[in-house]
């Protein structure tokens, strides 16, 4: 749904590509719904605009894939703006699970920044929601509850172009925070499978309940990164000892947005929070 060459790229450098033209720009959940059912093959990769895939990266999908009966195969996101105090934090706050440090293991959710699913999950679950943001979330959720494996396997690798300048950071956490609180209200995940998900799962219940508690969201999520490189990363840890205020108050920004966002669907139906209220998409 660009507005640039892309399609022209396309048909010059990579005629062998079959490529679908959506009339309105979209965003990556509803491209993705268009382009799923065309595929043919029973693997389908998905990356992100602004991620540049490391080189065997598709031949070691396939070869994960090979090893076990996963819906899904995601790989790790690095920094791809290591100069940049503001692309940091940035991507410490929405990346920090799935760096390339992490350890292999399964998990509920992983970006489709970098991820293959297996075609006949969405065969079986459907597509993703038509949502801004935390489509990946709320289809990933919804197939784990239904049983699936998802791995994360750190040695599949892309490299994310984040945003830099702390005023894109700061605006792009309300638009992750306010898309959070939407996918999380469609949610409503039982009590076990929350206790088991990492990033704030246990507070999820009582926020949906009490959405005022957001206030705790900052502190934690400063603290649960800490912990994380601590072990996982330690020059990105020393990194965030020194630029925790820039990220406390991006985590403050988010949880505002989170809860303004479930203030607004408290009462509504699950099915009605979609991308439709939601502000016209930024350019991919």
């Amino acid at each position: 749904s660009s507005t640039d060459r892309t399609p022209e790229i396309i048909a010059e450098r990579f005629p062998q590509v079959q490529y679908h033209r959506i009339d309105r720009r979209a965003f990556p959940g509803a491209a993705r719904n268009v382009a799923i059912p065309h595929t043919r093959a029973p693997l389908v990769m998905m990356l992100d605009a602004d991620c540049i895939a490391e080189p065997g990266l598709l031949e070691g999908m396939v070869a994960v894939h090979e090893t076990g009966e996963y819906a899904a195969v995601g790989g790790s996101i690095g920094n791809g703006t290591p100069r940049s105090a503001s692309g940091l934090v940035g991507y410490l706050l929405e990346f920090r699970e799935f760096i390339p440090e992490a350890p292999r293991r399964l998990v509920h959710t992983v970006p489709t920044a970098n991820v293959c699913y297996r075609s006949e999950v969405f065969e079986q679950y459907g597509l993703f929601a038509d949502v801004r943001a935390s489509e990946d979330l709320l289809f990933n959720w919804n197939i784990s509850l239904a049983g699936e494996q998802i791995v994360f396997e750190p040695s599949l690798r892309v490299t994310h172009l984040n945003k830099t300048g702390w005023l894109n950071v700061i605006r792009y956490q309300r638009v992750l925070g306010k898309n959070s609180a939407l996918a999380r209200h469609r949610m409503n995940p039982p009590f076990e499978v929350i206790r088991a998900y990492p990033a704030l799962g246990w507070l999820m219940p009582y926020l949906i309940r009490f959405p005022w508690l957001g206030v705790s969201i900052p502190p934690v999520r400063l603290a649960r990164a800490l912990v994380w490189l601590v072990r996982y990363d330690f020059t990105s840890f020393v990194m965030l000892l020194l630029l925790w205020p820039g990220y406390f108050v991006a985590a403050l920004v988010w949880a505002l947005a989170f809860v303004r966002g479930l203030r607004e669907v408290r009462g509504t139906p699950r099915h009605a929070t979609s991308h439709a209220a939601s502000p016209e998409p930024e350019k991919q």
